[in-house]
């Protein structure tokens, strides 16, 4: 084999090495890109959510006693309560919270020690569901729900994330493979060409 034929065979098996290591680059990145969204939307918004149904879940429990007027609540069960919330807010706080949905904990934290402040105060003879109690229970309420919006809207994003680098890898398979076609019939010409025999049967 002469020089000008290891020549060819090397450049077109670097060629073909080259491009499959490429293509290969390009669907390892979207692969990534769809682990890192499935992995995200467990552990930024599903476990996010399932946190901020226990803190939901805590704080009806709260405002049902108060709406009862259980006073025996505040002696047996409220510390403990209150110790739940804290622990469920800051494990929400650590799955990944965007900007918004902290500016909204800060808010729930703030209301939450309003609360436990007016507890404080009150007097076992006291009406427990007072109007500032109650304004702070809407408060409350409408700081989960608003994090509950953006649990739904972030999951879908997380999805519309998944599913764009999905289509991105399908696509680029597609172009790999009629790029590998094209180029396999083009290193078949290079190869299988040779103008020196050309010449000798003319």
């Amino acid at each position: 084999m002469n020089v000008f034929k290891k020549l060819k065979w090397f450049l077109a098996i670097s060629c073909v090495f080259l491009i499959i290591l490429a293509t290969n680059l390009i669907d390892k990145d979207n692969f990534q890109r769809v682990e890192k969204a499935v992995e995200n939307i467990y552990n930024e918004r599903l476990l996010a959510k399932e946190l901020l149904l226990g803190v939901s879940i805590q704080f009806h429990e709260k405002e049902l006693a108060y709406a009862l007027n259980d006073s025996t609540y505040l002696q047996s069960k409220n510390d403990a309560v209150n110790a739940k919330i804290s622990e469920l807010l800051q494990m929400f706080d650590r799955t990944g919270a965007t900007r918004k949905e902290k500016i909204i904990l800060d808010d729930l934290n703030r209301n939450h020690a309003k609360l436990i402040h007016l507890e404080s105060n009150i007097q076992l003879k006291d009406t427990l569901y007072s109007s500032d109690c109650a304004d702070i229970f809407s408060a409350i309420n409408t700081n989960i729900s608003e994090l509950s919006a953006i649990q739904v809207k972030e999951g879908k994003n997380q999805k519309f994330y998944a599913k764009d680098a999905l289509d991105t890898t399908k696509l680029f398979s597609k172009i790999e493979i009629y790029v590998l076609i094209f180029l396999a019939l083009v290193l078949q010409v290079v190869i299988l060409y040779n103008p020196k025999e050309e010449s000798n049967e003319s």
